[in-house]
């Protein structure tokens, strides 16, 4: 048919492995969702704000690191 392309392999060997890796671990993501809520039971929305709560304070943290010493292993050093 008038419009259509082939479609081509653009994809090597080390790029189709680490597409691999990836479903494989963001499946384990779901499934250790599935155990935190068989765990928690009714408290899984607690376990899930407690985490991100957790990961903002890490987030502050390192944001006052970066800015004590804004050039140390910077891509953008000033």
């Amino acid at each position: 048919m008038k419009g259509e392309s082939e479609l081509k392999k653009e994809l090597n060997l080390l790029e189709v492995t680490l597409v691999a890796i990836g479903n494989i671990l963001g499946a384990g993501i779901y499934v250790l969702m599935g155990k935190a809520a068989g765990l928690a039971g009714n408290m899984v929305w607690f376990s899930f704000l407690f985490a991100g709560a957790t990961a903002t304070l890490s987030a502050f943290s390192y944001m006052e690191l970066a800015s004590m010493f804004p050039g140390a292993g910077a891509e953008y050093g000033s």
